[in-house]
């Protein structure tokens, strides 16, 4: 019988494994510790050992089989989240027979009594696992031993008597205030492994494990020890003193399943965006740039620190020549002295450029544009401006401001100007 429930537990653990692989795929996260609430179910057989139990009286111990149900929940912790601890709830039976009780002292041809105490427990037990292989790993084997408090409930003491009628007599009772013990201690050390699998985008886990308890402490109950309990049949038997103590022990194989607590978090629903408030930057007052500026509008631009470096200043009707020749008139000084004044106090240099109208031939106008640049370049360095801060340049006819078909139109082109080098 324990082998096909203990096949039975195996098989089920093994074909869910099997399923969820198929169907599945798993990458965990394993950054911080992960809570896992679970469900366990599987088999125990437990066996009773008596300190004090004549051998010979009492041949033939069997086990006690039992289903045992668990809930549990779980914390992961550690680097790859090697290490859990796991509390456990367990509802079980722990227990014994002892058949053929007597045999010898009967007719060898008959049975002896057949004893079974059954009880059934609530135990509390906190696992320390260590899990192999990394957190990503689909099946980490692992290893566990646990510390198991017992509490003890109701249970049932059943004989047969085959000697008389072979009747079974049997009777239930507060077995924590008669034949058991009220607590019970052990220890557990056990082996397993998990198969992990994402649903639902959470991680879960199969897992199928074996352990072995062993149990501290004695089981019988006060009343059993101090000689007050009694079997009560249908005939009188004496109440009954015991000695030495009786243990339990037993082998438990059961299969689990993993939750993560976050399946049980609401999920959060994401704020609605935040009205992104683009402010368009202040245009930037785009000033016209005029072809060129007189003397005046210079300096005041100098005085209000904006740059003035590739402007021009126009000087037309301001400096005139003597017809054909690069002689400067008296009347253009008054323009030539302002100028010079600006270029000594300010660090500005300046190209002089000079221009003609399309009186006269090509090159004619070329030389005379020439020779009008290098005079009023001459007549600044006259009026203490530095060298350095002036260059001249000429270009005859080729570049007029307007047409040379009028008297007004040959006055603008026969012009000087005075471009401000960067």
């Amino acid at each position: 019988m324990m082998k096909r429930v203990l096949f039975s537990t195996l098989a089920l653990s093994f074909g869910l494994s099997i399923q969820a692989q198929f169907t599945t795929q798993i990458s965990p996260s394993h950054e911080g510790g992960q809570w896992f609430f679970g469900v366990g179910v599987g088999f125990h057989s437990n066996t009773m050992r008596y300190s004090d139990l004549d051998e010979e009286l009492f041949s033939d111990h069997k086990n006690l089989n039992s289903g045992v149900f668990t809930v549990f929940a779980q914390y992961d912790f550690g680097k790859e989240r090697h290490f859990s601890v796991r509390p456990e709830l367990s509802l079980l039976r722990r227990g014994g027979r002892i058949v053929d009780i007597g045999k010898d002292m009967y007719d060898e041809n008959i049975d002896g009594i057949h004893y079974a105490l059954k009880s059934r427990f609530v135990d509390i037990r906190v696992p320390l696992v260590y899990s192999f292989m990394k957190a990503e790993s689909r099946i980490r084997p692992y290893v566990y031993i646990a510390p198991v408090i017992g509490f003890a409930t109701r249970g049932t003491i059943r004989m047969q008597e085959d000697f008389a009628n072979g009747e079974y007599v049997g009777y239930g009772l507060d077995l924590s205030k008669a034949n058991m013990a009220s607590m019970y201690f052990a220890g557990m050390v056990g082996i397993g492994a998990k198969y992990q699998f994402k649903a639902w985008g959470n991680t879960f886990f199969f897992g199928v494990d074996a352990s072995y308890e062993l149990g501290f402490t004695d089981t019988y109950g006060g009343k059993e020890k101090d000689g007050k309990a009694e079997v009560n049949t249908n005939w009188s038997l004496p109440s009954y003193e015991l000695e030495g103590n009786r243990n339990f022990s037993g082998f438990e194989v059961k299969a689990t399943l993993g939750i993560p607590f976050s399946v049980f978090k609401k999920k959060a629903v994401p704020a609605p965006p935040t009205p992104v408030i683009v402010q368009r930057p202040t245009p930037i007052p785009v000033v016209k740039e005029k072809p060129c500026y007189t003397l005046e509008e210079i300096n005041d631009m100098m005085q209000k620190g904006e740059p003035v470096a590739g402007k021009t200043i126009c000087a037309i009707d301001a400096i005139n020549f003597d017809f054909g020749k690069s002689t400067i008139k008296t009347e253009s000084y008054a323009y030539l002295n302002r100028l010079a004044n600006t270029l000594v106090r300010t660090r500005a240099r300046i190209e002089v450029k000079g221009h003609t109208d399309n009186v006269g031939t090509e090159e004619f106008n070329m030389k005379l544009s020439h020779k009008r640049a290098q005079a009023v370049v001459d007549y600044l360095i006259g009026r203490g401006v530095d060298k350095d801060k002036l260059s001249y340049s000429y270009y005859g006819m080729s570049k007029p401001l307007t047409t040379n078909d009028t008297e007004e139109g040959r006055t603008m082109n026969r012009r000087v100007e005075f471009e401000i080098l960067k």
